[in-house]
């Protein structure tokens, strides 16, 4: 196996992170509603989630 295959291999088994800026007080206005231990990923996921499902609703 040369390298950029075993490089592929791990990249395929990692997830991909990025890094995005919050004000200071919209992280609080997170932290106010996200369930205890829930992290930042499932709780914008679960906003995002619903947000579509809204869009969707009011276009039916």
């Amino acid at each position: 196996m040369n390298t950029a295959t075993a490089q592929m291999k791990i990249l395929k088994n990692k997830r991909i992170r990025s890094t995005i800026g919050l004000k200071a007080s919209t992280k609080e206005r997170i932290d106010r509603f996200r369930a205890p231990g829930q992290c930042y990923d499932g709780f914008i996921r679960q906003l995002v989630d619903y947000w579509e499902k809204s869009k969707n609703d009011r276009l039916y």
